[in-house]
């Protein structure tokens, strides 16, 4: 649904707009970092980062960080955490280490799972309901929390920025479509050719090379100058990245895949409790998850009449975190989907005693 939608009275919906424009007026300075930042703290296996502004906090705030070798200190990830903190949340970046090494394996879904219920579990941080915010491919991770029933009764809200709904179809544009981003080829290479179909140390160093440069290099990385091909491994890598037939044999092998070992990165939405508000953002422009997969989720939430808020913007694309004061009209449509998501998760008040992944 992406109408803006309000219940309650008239001081509540303003309170929530009072926080939805103190979130902008901080994330624009981003200067909140020096201010909110209480710290980083270890908590069982657990490291993270939490950000709190002093006086009322009006909710708490977990974040799962994408995939990005700054993790939980990614500027991008800092910037959001200290406006929303300013805004009056506890914010909380738990650090998962392979999500950082930008690795997908067999292991991970249920490994962040369990980071989650462990930092729930500690009431002292995380007393009562929470929202969840993720990013990217670690959008999956939150919908599996909503679905688990250690973790389901203490969640009052879902925020996904750029997430998807077929990974499938995720694969099969980022392997197939000459437009998707090359970081997200590699990285599929990269975790495939590692833990499905083992290959050997040299093969790795020429992706990780490439990793690191398109990370460094951005939009102006090319497989043509990054690759030698008078060299046999370089030009292997080169047509897995290039050559039509080498990739739809990929995307083949990749899509079974995660039918099978990496099944856990498929999309649930067996939700514990439908009324779960779930607001999601999506870049009209991104090239790594493409804004047709939040447009299928939001269709795939209705038809399970789990309340969801659409928001396909040209803002919050992958890599930009710019906010375009100019561009009102987008600007406007973004505000009123975190006013729905601050009020939505607001009206949550169900929570059991005794739960928190303990």
């Amino acid at each position: 649904m992406s109408a803006f939608r309000t219940e309650g009275g008239s001081g509540t919906r303003w309170r929530r707009w009072a926080v939805v424009l103190r979130l902008l007026w901080h994330f624009q300075r981003d200067v909140s970092r020096r201010k909110t930042f209480r710290g980083t703290l270890r908590r069982s296996n657990l490291v993270l980062d939490h950000y709190e502004r002093g006086g009322t906090v009006v909710g708490t705030l977990i974040f799962i960080h994408g995939m990005s070798a700054l993790g939980r200190e990614d500027p991008r990830v800092v910037q959001l955490a200290g406006a929303l903190a300013d805004a009056g949340y506890r914010v909380l970046i738990p650090d998962f280490p392979s999500i950082r090494a930008l690795e997908i394996r067999r292991q991970q879904p249920d490994e962040v799972l369990a980071q989650l219920e462990t930092l729930a579990a500690d009431r002292q941080l995380v007393p009562g309901v929470f929202s969840l915010m993720a990013v990217s491919f670690s959008g999956v991770f939150a919908l599996r929390a909503a679905c688990s029933k250690r973790l389901a009764p203490r969640i009052c809200g879902l925020c996904l920025i750029g997430g998807y709904y077929d990974v499938g179809a995720v694969c099969s544009f980022l392997i197939r479509a000459n437009r998707s981003d090359p970081y997200g080829r590699l990285l599929i290479l990269r975790s495939y050719y590692r833990e499905v179909e083992p290959q050997s140390e040299a093969f790795h160093r020429v992706l990780d090379r490439c990793i690191s440069e398109n990370i460094e290099q951005k939009n102006a990385w090319s497989a043509d100058q990054a690759l030698d091909r008078s060299d046999r491994i370089e030009a292997s890598v080169y047509r897995m990245l290039t050559d039509p037939v080498e990739r739809e044999g990929l995307e083949e092998k990749v899509t079974r895949a995660f039918g099978e070992a990496w099944r856990g990165y498929r999309s649930k939405l067996d939700f514990v409790y439908r009324d779960t508000p779930v607001f999601l953002i999506h870049g009209r422009n991104d090239r790594l998850i493409p804004s047709g997969e939040s447009k299928r989720l939001a269709r795939r939430l209705a038809d399970q009449k789990i309340p969801a808020y659409l928001c396909i913007t040209r803002f919050l694309s992958h890599g930009d975190s710019a906010i375009r004061l100019g561009q009102w009209q987008e600007l406007v449509r973004l505000l009123r989907g975190f006013a729905w998501f601050f009020q939505s998760g607001a009206r949550v008040k169900r929570e059991a005693s005794g739960t928190g992944g303990g």
